[in-house]
Formats: C-alpha cells, structure tokens, sequence
C-alpha cells in the first residue's frame, strides 16, 4: 500500500495523544512507577492475543535468536528506561508539556539513525527538527500559570526525566529499526520489546519487595480503567503502528510524523486535563 508508513505513523500520533491523556489521569492516582509496570503487563496481554489470533501463537517462534536479542534490548531500552522517565514528566508536567518534551525524540532518532543505521537527514528534516527545539523552549520557559495538577517533584526534574524519556525512546526506535530490516513483522517485534520491558520491571520490582503495592493500586477502579484504555492505545495499538511505520519509511521521518501527536495531546489536555492554550502553545 502507497504510503503505508506515513499512515502508520500519524496513526500512532493519534494512538499516542489519547494513551499520554489517559496515563496521565491513572498516573496521578497510582503514581508513575506503579503505572509503567501495570500497563506493560496489559499491553502485553493485548499483544499476546492479537499475534494468537492473526498467527496461531501468543509467541513470535518463527523469530531468530538474533531478532530476539535486538528486540528485547530494543524493549529495555525504550519501554523500561525511556517510558519510565517519561511517565515520571508525565506525573509532574501533565500531558501538554511531557508531550513537547517528548517531541525531542525525532531529533535524538535521526542523530542516532545517522552512525548507526547511515540514515542521513536531508536540510527540510534538520529544519523541521530546529524549528521543533525553537518551540519547545519557547513553551518550556513561559512564565504564569499552568492548570495541571502537580503532584510530586519540581519542574526540572520533570523537563530532565521528559529528555531522557526522550531518549530512552530514539534508542528504541533505532535498535526495532535493526531487526525490522530483517524481515520480521511489526506485531511479533512489538510482542517480543514488551515482554522483555514486562520481564525486567517485574524482576526490578520483585527485588524491591514491592509487587503487592502495584496489585494494591487495581483496587482503584478508576485508576484501572484509565490504565487499561491507556495500554489499548499506548503500547499496543500506537506501538505496533510505530514499528509498521518503521518497516516502509526511514526512521527520521517515522519518528518526524509520530511527533505530531503533542499537539493532539495538547488539544485533549486542554479539554479533559484543564490545562490552558496559551499564545507560546
């Protein structure tokens, strides 16, 4: 199909916009940390059952140890690490400025796409990706009110976690970019990132004695409804769309159309998170 890679990805903008609003209600209620490890685990129920019923097998087989490998570092790196930090700006920004925040990440894929995958950026590109730093800035530093909710942590520490969230996430596009060019389908890759993001956090929470404290926060039914519909959109449909749109169109430009999705979050924060459409905005 003719430009399959471009919908994919302004479908996972979409996808996107609707998971950010939606963690960042559950996330106030159950906490960042609690948030990325539950809703990993719901995706990756989703994903399980979508690859059963399009492939006959909630696991990807038919992958080679090497894809396995690249995926599940691919996971790591952009679900346990990026993710992590990123719902962490989340929590503490509200969705309008994590998802600016989270806009670096097209500008940390291309410089990484660059050595690693010998994607060059073409000018059009490197100006879009200014002009992309200009704004963010330009929101980051307005002064006045802001009508999200803060709930823990100062500012800086979420515009940190939001970069570093950022580029959790361009180094797990990059790695996903590597086994895609193999042949392997983008929902067996998804299947194979989530459970190893799933493996990890749950290890690093068993370690920590704190896995009845994430059961305890589904008592919440709210919270729990946000988080589920947050996983539906989130990491399974946006994700699996990402790394379709990966697998037809260069990494830059994947990452480049998906960065449309903080104005959408914007938008739908305005309406269900109260927060204000300034003139920077």
């Amino acid at each position: 199909m003719k430009y399959a890679g471009e919908f994919a990805a302004l479908g996972t903008a979409v996808c996107w916009a609707a998971g950010s609003n939606l963690f960042a209600a559950a996330g106030r209620r159950m906490g960042s940390v609690v948030l990325n490890r539950l809703r990993i685990t719901v995706a990756a129920v989703f994903l399980g059952l979508a690859l059963f019923v399009t492939r006959g097998s909630p696991w990807p087989t038919w992958a080679t140890g090497t894809q396995v490998g690249l995926l599940a570092l691919s996971g790591l790196v952009g679900f346990v690490f990026g993710d992590g930090f990123y719902f962490r700006s989340l929590v503490i920004l509200g969705p309008g400025r994590a998802a600016l925040l989270a806009s670096l990440a097209p500008l940390f894929t291309a410089i990484l796409a660059w050595p690693i995958l010998s994607e060059i950026p073409g000018p059009l590109a490197l100006v879009g990706m200014g002009l992309t730093l200009s704004g963010i800035f330009w929101v980051l530093i307005e002064r006045g009110r802001h009508e999200h909710v803060h709930v823990e942590g100062s500012t800086l520490v979420g515009v940190v976690a939001g970069v570093l969230g950022a580029l959790g996430q361009a180094g797990g596009y990059v790695i996903s970019k590597i086994a895609l060019r193999s042949g392997l389908d983008p929902l067996s890759a998804t299947v194979i990132r989530i459970a190893a993001a799933m493996i990890a956090v749950w290890a690093l929470t068993a370690a920590r004695g704190g896995p009845a404290r994430s059961l305890a926060a589904l008592q919440d039914r709210t919270g729990t409804l946000y988080m589920v519909a947050g996983a539906f959109f989130g990491p399974f449909m946006g994700v699996t769309l990402s790394l379709t749109a990966l697998k037809y169109i260069q990494a830059g430009v994947a990452a480049s159309i998906t960065a449309f999705y903080p104005v959408l979050t914007i938008l739908l924060a305005s309406r269900f998170h109260g927060e204000r459409l300034t003139l920077r905005t």
